[in-house]
């Protein structure tokens, strides 16, 4: 568990809340990022296909009002229509205007003209002659040429072709005079201009607007053409501006409108026709032109819940591989304390760390035997010592007296053989007790090594021949194999020579007759090996933790002391002393010491 000021959470928790955070943030970042510049990306994109729309379509309106003043311009040099000067008695202009306006299809409305006191003397449809022409509102243009120059006018009065128009008029020049005869009119269809709108908006999505120098809607085809026709769309200054096409966004103070996308273009005439200075919009609501980005966040929430739901997942499952493990260590470390002392669990797991955990602990938990193994040996020495004191005074001086009389009474004469032979007991008992003492004295006090460079194979060689007598009593077989390059080694001689008399005789007592022991050596990097091994009974495995035990023995008559003294020595010289079976299959003591130490080192 982890602890944090006064309260604590567990390893699943902190993982789980940790991963959870920061696949939030990152994606929140990202999406956020994401949904921006799409957004932005979107925006740019719809901007420019807004205002290439808008600048398409008021060019067609331009060049659909460059032919209709063209047109007028050369119907009114026809020399029939000096004709208006007597009332177009014969009605041949009248047919003239007829056979036009049926050649254009839908393009006019009607076609007429009057004299000079606004009289309709000649029209295409009949039931126009004679009636008064009715006032137009002359719009603002480019064309002032006075003489010859082509008027639009908007008419908003009642007529028989509706309640709203738009007409081209351009005065009849007089072919056989100064000044004119009257005017020529054409009456447009402005549906014609609502067809090319309705052609470019065709999604349903875009509405477009065509407006005249005032900003009112003159044309419009679309969503929103319904509730714009006819009235001022008011928009700042600055947008007609020559860095069209560019989107604006404005909010809309028209009834069912919110924010909208407008691509704007203004006029700039074809060829020598100036235009009228009119500006043509394509408008977008936010909300259908940014449906792909809405859509886009919709699919970012989603992935978002979908990457907290795995991340969710993946937390579980990696904070369950870190906590088991470390939930069985603590498991085991509370068992351990109230006194079970099973092996460490096995914690099979793919993550270095825990791996490493599980090693460090086990180790802590074999150092921690070992400790308590010298805690229990000191112990059991600590006993020798107070006996071993104890027995050196208490034992030796009554054991002196003993052997002292003994002797006495085996150099009185005469003898019998009887009482010589138990005189010769008690000297034996005596010196067999005296030993018992001097090795529980050396085993619970032992001297200090005094460190010198000595050739461990000389060694090996002087107690070899201490033990001569033994082995051929025995009829044991000892081979050597010393084979170390560099034998120097840093150590006491005589406890050294100790250690290798209690391994050899602790083989010879436990061997049978004819048995053999081996006494190898060898150099590993800059340690010195000896090997002492037989093919004697060996070992149990249950018994090889307590070899090295003070009074542990499987010898009848055995003391115990001898593996203890030996592994005591061992460790004063900073070696080491392990006990394994034989490839002979006996008892095996390896011995390691380090070879390029001093004592003062060590």
């Amino acid at each position: 568990m982890i602890q944090a000021k006064n309260r604590t959470i567990t390893i699943r928790s902190a993982i789980l809340r940790g991963s959870l955070m920061l696949v939030l943030v990152a994606i929140i970042l990202s999406g956020s990022l994401s949904f921006i510049e799409f957004r932005q990306a979107l925006q740019s994109e719809i901007a420019r296909n807004l205002g290439s729309s808008a600048s398409s379509l008021l060019e067609r309106v331009d060049v659909f009002f460059f032919e209709r003043i063209e047109d007028l311009r050369e119907w009114r040099r026809v020399e029939l229509m000096q004709d208006i000067k007597v009332g177009d008695i014969d009605k041949r202009v009248a047919r003239l205007l007829g056979d036009l306006k049926k050649g254009y299809g839908n393009v006019y409305r009607t076609l007429y003209c009057t004299d000079e006191h606004g009289k309709i003397v000649a029209a295409s449809d009949p039931h126009w002659i004679g009636l008064s022409r009715l006032p137009g509102v002359a719009m603002p243009q480019a064309d002032h040429n006075q003489q010859d120059h082509v008027v639009l006018e908007h008419t908003t009065a009642n007529t028989p072709e509706g309640a709203e128009q738009f007409t081209l008029r351009t005065p009849i020049p007089n072919a056989f005079g100064a000044g004119t005869i009257g005017y020529l009119y054409a009456v447009l269809n402005w549906r014609t201009v609502q067809g090319f709108l309705a052609d470019d908006v065709h999604d349903g999505a875009e509405t477009a607007l065509l407006l005249d120098t005032d900003n009112r809607i003159i044309a419009s085809s679309g969503s929103l053409s319904a509730p714009l026709q006819g009235r001022p769309f008011k928009l700042p200054d600055k947008i007609w501006t020559d860095d069209f096409p560019q989107i604006k966004i404005r909010s809309g103070d028209i009834a069912s409108t919110g924010d909208l996308l407008i691509g704007a273009a203004a006029s700039k005439g074809y060829q020598h026709f100036a235009g009228f200075g009119w500006h043509m919009l394509v408008v977008e609501p936010t909300s259908i032109a940014f449906a792909p980005v809405w859509q886009l966040a919709w699919v970012i929430s989603a992935g978002l819940l979908f990457s907290l739901a795995v991340a969710g997942w993946l937390s579980i499952r990696i904070s369950t591989r870190l906590a088991s493990p470390i939930g069985r260590l603590t498991q085991f470390a509370k068992n351990f304390r109230q006194g079970h002392t099973e092996n460490p669990p096995e914690l099979a797991s793919s993550i270095r760390e825990v791996g490493e955990l599980n090693r460090a602990f086990r180790d802590m938990i074999e150092a921690l035997e070992q400790s308590r193994e010298h805690v229990v040996r000191a112990g059991k020495l600590a006993v020798v010592g107070e006996m071993a004191a104890i027995m050196a005074h208490e034992v030796r001086t009554p054991l002196g007296i003993l052997k002292s009389s003994a002797q006495m009474l085996e150099r009185r004469t005469p003898l019998s053989p009887q009482d010589r032979e138990l005189t010769g007991f008690i000297v034996s008992e005596t010196d067999r007790l005296n030993r018992l003492v001097t090795s529980l004295l050396e085993c619970a006090a032992p001297r200090a090594p005094q460190f010198d460079l000595y050739d461990l194979h000389a060694l090996i060689h002087h107690a070899l021949a201490l033990v001569a007598s033994k082995t051929e009593h025995k009829s044991i077989q000892l081979e050597t194999r010393l084979n170390a390059a560099q034998p120097l080694v840093f150590c006491d001689r005589e406890q050294m020579i100790q250690v290798m008399l209690n391994l050899m005789i602790n083989a010879i007592a436990h061997l049978p007759l004819a048995g053999r022991i081996q006494i190898s050596s060898a150099c590993q990097n800059d340690h010195f090996i000896l090997t002492v091994e037989d093919n004697g009974p060996g070992i149990p495995a249950r018994d090889i933790p307590k070899i090295f035990d003070p009074f542990f023995t499987r010898r009848e008559g055995g003391i115990g002391l001898g593996l203890a003294i030996v592994q005591q020595i061992v460790q004063s010289h900073h070696a080491e002393i392990k006990v394994s079976k034989s490839i002979y299959g006996g008892a095996k003591f390896t011995l390691s010491f380090i070879r390029n130490s001093s004592g003062a080192e060590q």
